[in-house]
């Protein structure tokens, strides 16, 4: 059997599961699903793989997702506002201003206002997106490692704008970059720059904790813009 057709039952069966799962928590159309993480810990599978799953499913119309509500049982209502999607009108740089301008200060406040088991947490994602193997697995974790940030801050409108802002990274610049940027070279120089950002909010060191995040905000801009010209990337 080849690796492909592996791939293909794999995701057959992860669909066929989601939809009997939602068929067997409530019979009408509008039940909230679990998050994805909470799906992936059901089915044992990456976040990757739920992603891809949900969007397979929402466009059969077996469900619906709203950025900041949640996932949806059947088609979205027509009474349901469809609001615009601002991706629609961004590029990949507006997506690293936005991320330049949100995720240093999300830092600066996890570094005041993390608790001692957010800040764990923090360092655990840390670990684990610079032990990953693969892409997938490193996708994973370095969404979470930025997430736990952004939860460490205390702040829920903040953590809210990350969200907004990583669901348009995800769409826009990640999709393009995540093969080329995602090499292992690439992943371990990253996951270099994690440990100083954790290293500054476990010390309470706020502004450290601004600067080290700023500085890996400039070298994901860096190459994004050496990928987009077609130019080597040097660290």
């Amino acid at each position: 059997m080849t690796r492909q057709r592996i791939t293909n039952e794999i995701r057959s069966a992860l669909e066929e599961g989601i939809e009997a799962m939602m068929a067997a928590a409530a019979d009408r159309t509008g039940a909230k699903l679990p998050t994805e993480r909470e799906l992936a810990e059901r089915f044992q599978v990456t976040r990757h793989a739920i992603r891809q799953a949900l969007e397979r499913l929402e466009a059969k119309g077996s469900l619906w997702r709203h950025v900041g509500r949640g996932t949806f049982r059947g088609r979205r209502s027509e009474a349901e506002p469809l609001a615009a999607d601002v991706t629609d009108f961004c590029s990949p740089r507006h997506i690293l201003d936005a991320r330049r301008m949100v995720e240093p200060s999300l830092a600066s406040l996890a570094a005041v206002n993390a608790t001692p088991s957010q800040i764990a947490e923090i360092q655990a994602t840390c670990r684990r997106c610079a032990a990953a193997r693969n892409m997938d697995d490193y996708e994973v974790f370095d969404e979470a490692f930025h997430r736990a940030i952004a939860q460490g801050s205390g702040n829920p409108l903040a953590t809210e704008l990350f969200e907004t802002v990583n669901q348009a990274r995800k769409k826009i610049v990640w999709g393009a970059m995540r093969r080329a940027v995602l090499r292992p070279d690439r992943r371990a120089f990253f996951s270099e720059q994690h440990r100083e950002i954790v290293e500054a909010i476990a010390r309470r060191d706020a502004h450290a904790a601004w600067q080290a995040v700023m500085s890996h905000m400039e070298t994901v801009a860096q190459t994004y813009e050496t990928l987009r010209q077609g130019e080597p990337f040097i660290v």
